[in-house]
């Protein structure tokens, strides 16, 4: 010690003088004292830092949530999803309060519909599609658009456009084509044939010709013009035709001759005016010209350009699919089925329209029926009549509803609701799960436990036996199970089961390892404890939270391997029931959802979209559950805030 460091602390020892110190508590009596707070238990201590994180808290009751709607929306649902209800197939999503907003309203948007020209309005230029495919009074009109499309076809709502005549490759020089219709000439009324050509192209040399059949042999053509530019030509018929006779029908044939193969004519438009030349007496544009006939194997004539106006519009679907339907043919038995189902309070009246016909009545409103507007004649069989009706029903009341019903995710294919139909998908999808989860954990616990208490060889081959397991690639496993036991519930247990265990034994193999050298392990061996009670009374409890967390962890991966299975065709499979526990199981799962709604990934993406979002937030909330308990149970952090 230096000097001036030894004279510092003299110092400091000459000025603290005696006065300062005092006894306390001199002539009091001290005792032990009771602690003032609870001791906190491992599990406890546990929950607490398991409940500081919010996030968590959250995800696990969601996840809860998920459940047990999994469980009592199946129960308590009185919409259908099992069987099948064609005319309820692809309603959409309709949800109370948000329809109002304009979003899952129940309303379906309609696109490119061929519009039924007779139904286009003067007064707005608008059309919509044949009352056969749509209600017209269900289209919401503020929404209704009309638009055209090109098209090429030989129909009469492919209007304008042009028709293409040309020589097949390799097939000759010569093009005919004859007209569809005949033309008639009153040679007095100086008639002109108006033809408009869109386009000569693809040679230099060629003939253009037009004759019309001599009506008197009906076999020979007269040449009446040779054109050999596009645009538009006058001809006028009693100039040029040589001809006593004053009226015509003949028909049109046009020839065309080149010796390039590429060459081609575009017709516009054929007419035919009279002296007065105000309307033509036939006109051929687009559709009219493409029913020319081509004669000959060579010669090709296609349409072009044409133009189809089409209609997009939002419709009410709900609302054609619960109104009122008029059904050709209803059973007699059906028929009497409801007679006798809603009793003599809705009896039948004459029908208003036709009060004396006793095949004709109308029902009051509640009754499924609306009116009766006739039946057909009876056919005996095994010496019974039978034989349907003819009547208009209100489908609400027929199917059970007594108002229009809200499907919150629609419809699918079937017409079952995919509300109820997601909850049974992701109760089969958990039940699964559990089940596997439970199998994994049984064999990959004990097998782990023998790993790792007796170590040395017994380690080693067991080791490298689930290392082969876990190597086999998984397309391989399905692809075997698939070929050995075919597609089922089955199948699926033992795909997911075959090397689910794996991770499962390795954690429980880690765990023995870590404590089978403790001091407490020892002393029990000491005293003679059997190796059974030394595994599962001593070693096993103290690495249990661990392999909790991880099985937990597990049942999300289940779900998605499930999910992948069933969506690549391989998993439980449609109508495929099964009963467990007195629980029934339909053959439905998330990933059966998913794979019946990708072939309507793009015209109907809500079938895809409400079973995609549970199962996601549902691995989402599981993960977060899991990872919460593994922080939770983590004995390094006992005490430790968060």
């Amino acid at each position: 010690m230096s000097k001036e460091i030894k004279e510092n602390t003299d110092l400091k020892k000459e000025h603290i003088s005696k006065e300062k110190f005092k006894f306390v508590q001199k002539d009091e009596k001290i005792f032990d004292k009771k602690f003032e707070t609870k001791p906190v238990g491992y599990f406890k201590d546990a929950m607490t830092r398991f409940a500081k994180n919010k996030t968590n808290v959250y995800a696990t009751i969601i996840m809860m949530t998920m459940i047990l709607l999994a469980i009592v929306v199946p129960i308590t649902t009185d919409k259908r999803y099992t069987g099948e209800e064609f005319q309820l197939r692809f309603l959409p999503p309709r949800v109370p309060i948000l329809e109002n907003f304009g979003f899952m309203d129940g309303l379906t948007r309609v696109e490119d519909q061929r519009v039924d020209l007779d139904t286009i309005d003067p007064d707005t230029g608008l059309g919509v599609p044949s009352s056969e495919n749509f209600v017209h009074e269900y289209i919401v009109m503020d929404s209704l658009e009309n638009y055209s499309i090109t098209c090429t076809d030989s129909q009469d709502y492919c209007l304008g456009g042009l028709n293409r005549l040309q020589i097949d490759s390799g097939g000759g020089d010569t093009a005919i084509l004859n007209s569809f219709e005949t033309f008639s000439f009153n040679l007095t009324e100086n008639p002109m044939l108006y033809i408009d050509i869109a386009d000569v192209a693809g040679a230099s040399d060629f003939e253009l010709n037009f004759y019309i059949e001599d009506s008197l042999t009906s076999e020979e053509y007269n040449l009446i013009a040779n054109i050999d530019d596009e645009g538009e030509h006058e001809i006028d018929i009693a100039d040029v035709l040589n001809t006593s006779s004053v009226f015509l029908s003949s028909s049109l044939r046009i020839e065309l001759i080149t010796t390039n193969d590429n060459a081609y004519v575009d017709f516009e438009r054929i007419a035919l005016y009279d002296d007065t030349k105000e309307e033509p007496l036939k006109e051929h544009t687009g559709y009219e010209l493409s029913t020319y006939v081509p004669e000959g194997g060579d010669t090709l004539f296609n349409r072009r350009e044409g133009e189809v106006i089409m209609a997009s519009f939002k419709y009410q679907k709900y609302d054609e699919v619960f109104g009122q339907k008029e059904i050709l043919s209803y059973s007699a038995n059906d028929y009497n089925d409801l007679i006798e189902e809603y009793g003599d309070s809705y009896e039948k009246s004459p029908h208003p329209d036709d009060p004396d016909n006793d095949e004709m009545w109308v029902f009051p409103e509640g009754f499924p029926i609306v009116e009766v507007l006739g039946q057909s004649d009876p056919i005996e069989y095994n010496g019974e009549q039978f034989f349907t009706y003819h009547l208009i029903v209100d489908y609400a009341v027929l199917t059970g509803y007594d108002e229009i019903p809200y499907f919150f995710f629609g419809t699918d294919a079937q017409g079952r609701d995919l509300f109820a139909l997601s909850w049974v998908a992701l109760r089969t999808s958990l039940f699964i799960a559990f089940a596997v989860n439970i199998i994994n954990i049984s064999i990959g616990v004990l097998y782990g436990a023998i790993e790792g208490y007796y170590g040395g060889k017994t380690d080693l081959l067991m080791e490298r036996f689930s290392e082969i397991i876990g190597r086999i690639p998984w397309l391989v496993t399905l692809s075997i199970f698939v070929a050995l036991l075919g597609s089922g519930i089955t199948t699926l247990m033992f795909i997911l089961i075959f090397s689910g265990w794996i991770g499962i034994s390795s954690i429980t193999r880690t765990q023995f390892y870590r404590y089978k050298r403790r001091e407490y392990v020892l002393a029990s061996r000491t005293l003679g404890a059997k190796d059974s009670r030394l595994i599962f009374r001593h070693i096993l409890p103290n690495g249990i939270g661990t392999i909790i967390t991880t099985s937990i962890l597990a049942i999300p991966l289940v779900i998605f391997a499930e999910s992948t299975i069933s969506y690549l065709g391989f998993g439980i499979g449609h109508g495929v029931s099964f009963n467990i526990l007195g629980v029934e199981f339909s053959g439905v799962s998330i990933g059966v959802l998913l794979a019946d709604a990708r072939t309507h990934m793009f015209a109907r993406p809500y079938l895809t979209v409400f079973p995609a979002v549970i199962i996601s937030i549902l691995m989402i909330t599981f993960n977060m559950f899991g990872n919460a308990l593994r922080d939770a149970f983590n004995p390094s952090l006992r005490g430790a805030d968060e």
